[in-house]
């Protein structure tokens, strides 16, 4: 299974690691450089897709592709963590510097350490990362095969609510009885964000 270098996990040290990776495989599939293009919602159709995903292969491909984003006006987030443009200024950052995978993390480090220190639990957490709340990330999504940010996670709420940060721990410790079968569903494209209120993070697609 892929993961972060150990040393890129010290960009955002205080989250931990199992969560880091869970959260960037969800994101960006580990990629750098991704970019999701978030629609506007009058634009969407029927259908209703929030994202265009770009997975390009280089720094130079993925600042062409957010040029061309931005030229057409639309909202993204990029990178690693997928962080979105509507954060850059609070954050003051760049989808260049972003780019960088430690400026990604760290960034990362910021929202989602506030999300569980107000929402006191992970997987409130992991809804604050996904949608500035506690309660719309573990909705179910159409667009993502009916399932919710938190079960792509790797949260199913078949298990008690973890007390610890770690997407794979249990009172600080690793789970010895974790199913081997349990069911994981990935989307297949990038997800993405936006940032609605300056004094707390939001990942909410608008």
């Amino acid at each position: 299974m892929a993961s972060l270098f150990p040393a890129l996990l010290l960009c955002a040290a205080s989250v931990h690691p199992d969560t880091i990776n869970d959260i960037a495989r969800v994101e960006s599939g580990f990629n750098p450089y991704a970019v999701a293009e978030i629609i506007p919602e009058r634009e969407r159709g029927s259908y209703g897709k929030s994202v265009i995903s770009h997975m390009p292969k280089s720094k130079e491909e993925a600042l062409t592709v957010i040029r061309e984003i931005e030229n057409r006006k639309r909202r993204y987030s990029v990178g690693l963590m997928q962080i979105t443009s509507s954060n850059f200024s609070f954050y003051s950052t760049s989808a260049e510097k972003l780019l960088d995978p430690c400026e990604n993390l760290s960034v990362f480090e910021k929202i989602i350490v506030d999300c569980y220190k107000r929402g006191r639990s992970l997987e409130n957490a992991l809804s604050c990362y996904y949608t500035g709340n506690f309660s719309n990330g573990k909705r179910k999504e159409k667009e993502f095969n009916n399932t919710s940010y938190v079960e792509r996670i790797g949260y199913t709420g078949n298990e008690k609510k973890y007390v610890v940060p770690g997407t794979r721990s249990n009172g600080g410790e690793q789970r010895k009885n974790r199913s081997h079968n349990s069911s994981v569903i990935w989307p297949e494209t990038i997800l993405k964000s936006a940032f609605v209120d300056n004094s707390h993070p939001t990942k909410v697609i608008n």
